[in-house]
């Protein structure tokens, strides 16, 4: 399955740039978005990955703090926690990154507030 993805969010580590095997770059962060499910608020982490020129472009500007929309292939992987439970982790490969002017996703949209539109919340 192929999945592509564009997620606002902020980062939250500063990148870090690494030369692979063959002298391939590779550039690692953590992007935090925010978003609503129901009336509650959450934070859903992606760790992101840059390779080559796009990684020593990100290294180079990208910082802990800035606001990004980044696009690229989504994939997630299970993995067992150091308390023997499972979890997962959402990553993607960027492909392409923009600053954004730090507002929230969707202060322009008018809401309901009511959280009924949400198909995956239990009422």
């Amino acid at each position: 399955m192929y999945i592509q993805v564009k997620a606002l969010g902020k980062v939250e580590r500063d990148p870090e740039l690494h030369i692979i095997e063959g002298g391939t770059p590779i550039t690692n962060f953590s992007l935090a978005v925010d978003t609503k499910r129901c009336r509650e608020d959450i934070t859903i982490w992606l760790n992101c990955t840059a390779w080559g020129g796009l990684a020593e472009t990100v290294e180079r500007y990208v910082t802990k703090g800035s606001m990004i929309l980044v696009e690229g292939d989504f994939t997630s992987n299970q993995y067992t926690k150091e308390d023997g439970k499972q979890g997962v982790s959402l990553e993607v490969t960027i492909v392409k990154f923009s600053f954004a002017d730090g507002s929230k996703p969707g202060e322009n949209v008018q809401q309901s507030g009511t959280g009924l539109d949400d198909p995956y919340c239990a009422y």
